[in-house]
Parts: C-alpha cells; sequence; structure tokens
C-alpha cells in the first residue's frame, strides 16, 4: 500500500519534472518568457495533481489506502515544487550574472 503510493507519487513527480524541463529548455533563452512560463507551468502541475488524486480517489475504495496515497502525495508534491523554485530561482540568477 504504501510502496505503490510513493511509486505513483514519484512517477508523477519524474514524469511532471522532465517536462517542465523540457520545456524551461525550450524557452530559457527569452526572460519575458520564462517567468511566464515558469508561472503556467506551476498552475498546470498544481491542476495535474489534483486531478491524479482525484482520479485515485474515485479508483481506490479502501479509506486507509486513500489516506496513506493523500500525504504521501501531497509530501512528494511539496518536495518536487521546492525543487522546481530552487531550479528556477538558481537559473535567474545565472541568466542575471551572465547578462550583466
Amino acid at each position: 500500500m504504501i510502496a505503490t503510493s510513493i511509486a505513483i507519487s514519484v512517477a508523477y513527480a519524474l514524469f511532471a519534472t522532465l517536462v517542465f524541463v523540457a520545456g524551461y529548455r525550450t524557452i530559457r533563452n527569452s526572460e519575458r518568457a520564462l517567468t511566464l512560463y515558469a508561472l503556467v507551468a506551476m498552475v498546470l502541475r498544481m491542476l495535474s495533481a489534483a486531478l491524479v488524486v482525484i482520479i485515485f480517489l474515485f479508483i481506490v475504495k479502501d479509506r486507509q489506502w486513500r489516506m496513506t496515497f493523500v500525504v504521501t502525495f501531497s509530501i512528494c508534491y511539496l518536495l518536487m515544487l521546492i525543487f522546481d523554485v530552487v531550479f528556477f530561482i538558481r537559473s535567474q540568477k545565472k541568466s542575471k550574472t551572465i547578462q550583466s
């Protein structure tokens, strides 16, 4: 139960991060587009995470597993969000340093 919850959460985080980085690489040279991209990407990630949780809640009927999954997925989502914010801040600092 917990292993499956962790596996689903990590698979989602890995997929979402790979999509985020792939999109970032395509527009990293445009500073104005980069800020908008980061905002849109985080909103889309939040909506897709909510969709994953809702789908899981409809599929699984066991109340204990539901709670385990929601807690595990939420922790994984927060860690992924922290990683993305740190990544974006570091990339912005590098671009400011390179442009100066």
